[in-house]
């Protein structure tokens, strides 16, 4: 498996202009999703494409969420040693019972990823193909800022910690 670090597509929504104004890096490629509103398979869809124009030949794709301040470059080198030990077409993330992001997943899931609907994400097809997933335990996983509240018992957390 070659790994690309060269190829990075971040889906952005409702805040595109903001997030567009405050990302200055030629590496990165912000894909605007229109249709933010019709859930995270959307913004799959999107950045499904946009890296297929990028990486015609891909033959697996991550998908990260941006909300999840623990995940690391460590996790995603296990996730992909994983997959070449296991040889398995999904390895996901667990955390708090369930696997979910992120997501590493061969190019015979894309046609699903491009079929999903609403706000299930890919978790869909985990559930379907339980025979060809791994997981990779992210013990932090569970902890995403979605609201004011969520980041700040983060930064409390971050204090917390410093402070031991």
């Amino acid at each position: 498996m070659v790994l690309n670090p060269n190829i990075l597509s971040i889906v952005t929504g409702r805040y595109h202009q903001e997030i567009s104004s405050v990302i200055q890096n030629a590496g990165v490629h912000l894909v605007y999703n229109a249709e933010y509103q019709k859930g995270m398979s959307s913004s799959i869809q999107k950045g499904l494409t946009a890296m297929q124009q990028q990486c015609g030949d891909m033959q697996f794709l991550f998908i990260l969420v941006a909300d999840q301040p623990f995940l690391n470059q460590a996790l995603l080198q296990s996730m992909i040693q994983l997959h070449q030990e296991s040889k398995k077409g999904l390895i996901a993330a667990v955390y708090q019972g369930v696997a979910g992001t992120p997501l590493l997943l061969s190019a015979k899931y894309f046609e699903e990823l491009d079929q999903l609907k609403g706000d299930k994400g890919a978790r869909v097809i985990l559930h379907h193909y339980p025979d060809d997933l791994e997981t990779v335990d992210f013990e932090m996983g569970g902890l995403d800022i979605d609201t004011v509240s969520d980041y700040e018992r983060f930064s409390e957390m971050l204090k917390k910690e410093n402070a031991d």
